[in-house]
């Protein structure tokens, strides 16, 4: 086989290769989205707004400002290596706290898809979008 048919085989194989990657990104399996909630619970005064600043290593999508039950929304990634990882800053009513809103690692089959927060007075609750919310960090 000379050179030009096997670069022609080897093409061919790639592009295979990145057809049945396409299909699996898109069944699930592999780059799979998920989609995460973050609801300002915050009792009190409606003029004081949630900020919320979360980004990954490679994408800061900016601070948000959040108004009572103002939802912010955004998607993650899960790559091969299930090594994502979305962190939020948080400030309200003179309290600053850190978490992480997204980790490949560990919401990669909790979240069934859709990671929920709500920020509350005493911490950050999740839920996998059912009735049941836990809380997982504190301010």
């Amino acid at each position: 086989m000379n050179s030009g048919h096997r670069f022609l085989l080897v093409l061919a194989a790639f592009s295979l290769i990145c057809s049945q990657l396409s299909f699996a990104a898109e069944e699930n399996l592999l780059w799979a989205w998920h989609h995460v909630y973050i609801t300002n619970d915050l009792p009190g005064d409606p003029s004081k707004t949630l900020m919320v600043h979360c980004q990954d290593k490679n994408k800061d999508l900016g601070i948000k400002y959040l108004s009572q039950k103002q939802v912010f929304r955004f998607r993650a990634q899960i790559d091969l290596l299930r090594k994502n990882l979305f962190f939020c800053n948080m400030q309200w009513n003179g309290k600053q706290a850190h978490m992480d809103s997204f980790s490949a690692k560990r919401d990669e089959n909790r979240c069934r898809k859709h990671c929920m927060w709500s920020v509350r007075e005493d911490g950050f609750y999740f839920s996998r979008g059912n009735s049941r919310w836990d809380r997982e960090y504190q301010w």
